[in-house]
């Protein structure tokens, strides 16, 4: 038959094949490699529609497993494993030699890696899993070995940083320590040195207690050196303190993408040592009262509910937290006989800080319990592609459950004022004043309506524009009925507003703003003009 066909022959490519111009050779080869892949394409999604067809037909077939390994899991603890997996295998495994189970299948198999590939996922140990079955080796028929190939993490990581913001400096250093004990557990360290907040240090220790992974037990060690300011008396604190606690999350993923679940449960015992000293001559009467050392243990719940798709520029989601405290606090000397300790002139500001609590002795002494309870909201909006709104609400109360007024603690009142709170205020600068020391108070709400857009023709810049209005209130309560200082914070405001920039690297957000005070009250610290803010959390 070859013998009858003879040159020149018609070409073969239909229209539909698209063919090129064969004197082209590189668009002929790349036209061949297009059709080479879209043919295995073909092949892949019919090999894979065909085992999805063999598995369905043999979901009933009579299927256990004898035995689970975890390949390449060097750092991490056997019994560990076992602990997390064991109630994955009940189906597999009775309870007792008397009670019997139902036969599983290969649907109970398919389901059971499954659960388990989760629950190994969900450990943040592996960065590679990979699941197969195989024969069991030395089993009966019907017997299958179930194999993970896992890759664990690095289990150490350094980072150092540095912030510059609203006059305050800081540089800190973090490392972490994961899985030592092969129990997924973490040591953390960090430390920090800054204008304002001299010295912080905050390390912990934490590991998982539940088999679901969602409650995690913790308990750390945190010490800071602060300056207190103008509005502090030209003070310093030092704070050393323990906790213990549990965290307990819950509930679907968070759609911000950082891995976070939506809710998140804290409960937290904590003991602290703290100490006001190094006060200028002019400081308020309130601030000497909490001079020297003192204790406060206290039991902290915090519940938070995080829905927001964004951190900066939120379109949809909202987010919910709930703080509850019950503290008892009280100066040291309050808590047994004090020691007679000599004072040289060469004391730190810790003895200084001694000193004014003698001078002032009659002032502030004595136990104090209290009850204190804040709460935030936020929601966020999409008005326009690239244009969002979003509304944020605080506030808090401190009710006096035992003790002096006037024994409450200049750190356990609630301030409120400054760049990253109600803004073109100072920093602890509302609310009432004796001289430029700030009083604080047991009672405070604070609203911020913020509106972020893109910069004209620029939508990809990390830049935004802002515009804001701020409102809020701290007070005392001094004994009036809570009722009546209700009233007095919300008909008496002090408003701000402006507009700014807003610089955003997740979850770090900078703002430079430019706004003016509407409404202050008498003695209240204004910023007006620029001011710079640096944090995680704004109003």
């Amino acid at each position: 038959m070859a013998d009858h066909i003879r040159p020149p022959l018609q070409p073969s490519a239909r229209p539909s094949h698209h063919e090129p111009n064969p004197e082209d050779i590189d668009k002929v080869r790349a036209w061949q490699e297009e059709r080479l892949q879209r043919k295995l394409r073909g092949v892949y999604e019919s090999e894979m529609l065909h085992l999805a067809q063999l598995v369905n037909d043999n979901l009933d077939t009579p299927l256990t497993i004898s035995s689970v390994r975890i390949d390449g899991a060097t750092h991490t603890s056997q019994s560990f494993l076992a602990w997390l997996l064991r109630p994955h295998l009940t189906s597999f495994i009775p309870p007792s030699p008397d009670i019997s189970l139902s036969q599983p299948t290969l649907h109970t198999v398919l389901h059971t890696t499954r659960t388990i590939s989760h629950t190994l996922t969900s450990t943040d140990l592996f960065r590679a899993l990979t699941a197969r079955i195989e024969r069991a080796e030395a089993g009966a028929d019907g017997e299958i070995d179930l194999i993970f190939n896992v890759k664990e993490r690095g289990r150490f990581f350094l980072k150092s940083s540095t912030e510059v913001g609203n006059g305050e400096g800081s540089a800190s250093l973090t490392a972490r320590l994961t899985n030592i004990l092969g129990y997924a557990d973490v040591l953390s360290l960090n430390t920090s040195l800054g204008t304002k907040t001299k010295r912080a240090f905050d390390a912990s220790f934490s590991l998982p207690v539940s088999r679901s992974l969602s409650s995690h037990a913790f308990v750390g060690v945190v010490g800071t050196e602060r300056e207190l300011g103008v509005q502090g008396g030209g003070g310093r604190e030092e704070r050393v303190g323990v906790r213990v606690g549990v965290r307990t999350s819950g509930g679907s993923e968070s759609p911000v993408g950082t891995g976070a679940v939506a809710g998140t449960s804290d409960i937290t015992a904590e003991g602290i040592w703290r100490c006001i000293g190094g006060l200028n001559d002019d400081a308020g009467i309130s601030i000497r009262q909490s001079a020297g050392p003192s204790l406060k243990t206290s039991l902290t719940h915090t519940y938070t509910h995080d829905t927001l798709n964004d951190r900066v520029m939120p379109t949809s989601g909202a987010f919910l937290r709930i703080i509850n405290e019950f503290a008892l606090t009280g100066k040291v000397a309050s808590f047994g006989s004090p020691p007679s300790l000599p004072l040289s002139s060469s004391s730190s500001s810790a003895a200084n800080g001694v000193k004014d609590a003698v001078k002032d002795a009659v002032l502030g002494e004595g136990k104090t319990a209290f009850w204190k309870m804040e709460g935030e909201v936020r929601r966020g909006w999409g008005l326009a592609r690239g244009l969002t709104v979003s509304l944020t609400a605080r506030a808090g109360l401190l009710h006096l459950l035992a003790g002096d007024p006037s024994a409450t603690h200049y750190s356990d009142k609630f301030q409120l004022g400054g760049p990253l709170s109600v803004r073109t205020f100072g920093v602890g600068g509302m609310g009432g004043h004796e001289g430029a020391t700030s009083v604080g108070g047991d009672l405070y709400y604070a609203l911020g309506l913020s509106v972020l857009g893109n910069v004209p023709k620029r939508p990809e810049w990390p830049v935004k524009l802002h515009g804001w209005v701020n409102a809020g209130r701290v007070q005392g309560i001094d004994g009036a009925p809570l009722q009546r200082t209700l009233h007095t914070a919300v008909t008496h405001p002090s408003i701000s507003a402006g507009l700014g920039l807003v610089y955003r690297f997740d979850p770090i957000r900078a703002e430079v703003n430019f706004g003016v005070p509407l409404v202050a009250a008498k003695g209240e610290t204004l910023r007006r003009g620029v001011q710079v803010g640096i944090g995680l959390e704004v109003l």
